[in-house]
């Protein structure tokens, strides 16, 4: 299945509601827009998913089967245990209290780390980007608006029951997002180099450049805090 670089915006977003905002195969709300394996047309899968369908373990049969019913518009799908929120989330990270109305909690050097927004339709899921630094210390877009962009094997995505993991596959480049309810995400743990600067964060503290803090983070501003 090949990736669809080229698709208009409203072709993208002719996609996501078909799919159901997500993975029709997991309901991961972090996808790939792929070209359907037999013919045309276009669909959602996760990097694992996707990755399924290239060792061969996922057939063109079986996308075509979730692509005709996602498993997020099943009645068993419980949409509770992951980002489907029509509000910006309420964000745990750093040691501050619950955060609220904060789309962007960090930058680092002028890049936003984490940024997460509001779905553009009913029923989708809440939008997260995740920019962390290469091997080189240079910015990396990996997730762009819930879309997974590294198409070379340079990171790796794993769902670890409530939990969204983005990590490096050369340097200690690493994002655990955890879906604690449909609109609260707990940071449980990013580490990454970007520009020259060490950032590493969990639910309790941050620590740039070797020094850790503890409730640095503001609530209600676009920006939490500024590195």
């Amino acid at each position: 299945m090949h990736s669809l670089p080229d698709l208009t915006a409203e072709q993208r977003a002719d996609i996501r509601q078909a799919c159901g905002f997500a993975c029709v195969r997991c309901g991961v709300t972090l996808y790939r827009y792929l070209g359907m394996p037999d013919g045309p047309g276009a669909t959602l899968l996760c990097p694992t998913c996707h990755g399924l369908v290239e060792e061969g373990r996922l057939t063109p049969t079986q996308v075509q089967s979730f692509h005709a019913n996602p498993v997020v518009r099943q009645r068993h799908f419980a949409r509770d245990r992951l980002p489907f929120s029509p509000e910006l989330p309420h964000l745990i990270v750093g040691g501050s209290r619950v955060l609220r109305d904060t789309p962007i909690p960090i930058t680092v050097a002028g890049e936003p780390i984490l940024v997460f927004a509001p779905p553009r339709r009913i029923n989708g899921a809440t939008r997260i980007s995740v920019r962390l630094g290469g091997p080189d210390g240079e910015p990396i877009q990996v997730i762009d608006g819930n879309e997974w962009l590294p198409t070379d094997g340079s990171w790796h995505f794993l769902l670890r029951g409530d939990r969204y993991s983005m990590m490096a596959a050369r340097g200690d480049g690493l994002a655990v997002l955890r879906i604690v309810a449909r609109n609260r995400i707990a940071v449980e743990h990013l580490r990454t180099t970007i520009k020259g600067r060490r950032l590493e964060v969990t639910p309790d503290w941050l620590e740039i450049d070797g020094k850790r803090y503890i409730d640095r983070i503001g609530s209600g501003t676009l920006i939490g805090l500024e590195l």
